[in-house]
């Protein structure tokens, strides 16, 4: 449950994003896993859905492995977007909690490393490609938007130290 004030606008990293409507200081709660809110999904339950809403729930939904799980926000967290100089900064994946990376300005768009915060990215070693840039961080590349990198693409992604 996001813990500050936003809105949903396009984004210039990808589709849409969350976008401050408060300014925020460093180390700040910006987002907490909450039941009211947020809900959880079984393996077993995205595979009796219809394979679109299976589909929506892999793309905004986070991994996390140990549980088995997929976490969706119930509100418009489940819009933030990769960067890998995120506004924010996760104690833990799906369940644990977001603060403020650094003060930030009302207007702001809140991102996340997804690597930290999703199973999934960390365990297929998917790496993120920005409009502009190719693969390798190079200005000029043909990308459209954030893109997952097929498995073996990028180097595996470690888990954060605990």
């Amino acid at each position: 449950m996001l813990m500050v004030d936003t809105e949903l606008r396009p984004s210039p990293i990808h589709g849409l994003g969350v976008f401050l409507l408060e300014p925020v200081r460093r180390g700040a709660l910006i987002w907490r896993f909450d039941t009211r809110i947020d809900r959880v999904y079984s393996v077993d339950e995205v595979a009796s859905l219809p394979p679109h809403i299976q589909q929506y729930l892999r793309t905004y939904s986070t991994w996390h492995e140990q549980a088995q799980v997929y976490v969706l926000c119930g509100d418009n967290a489940r819009f933030f977007n990769h960067s890998q100089a995120p506004t924010t900064i996760s104690d833990g994946v799906a369940f644990g909690h977001d603060h403020a990376q650094r003060d930030l300005l009302a207007g702001e768009e809140l991102t996340s490393d997804y690597a930290t915060i999703c199973d999934q990215a960390r365990r297929e070693g998917a790496a993120f490609v920005q409009p502009g840039l190719r693969a390798n961080g190079v200005q000029g590349g043909p990308a459209a938007g954030f893109s997952i990198l097929a498995a073996g693409a990028a180097p595996a992604l470690s888990a954060p130290e605990s």
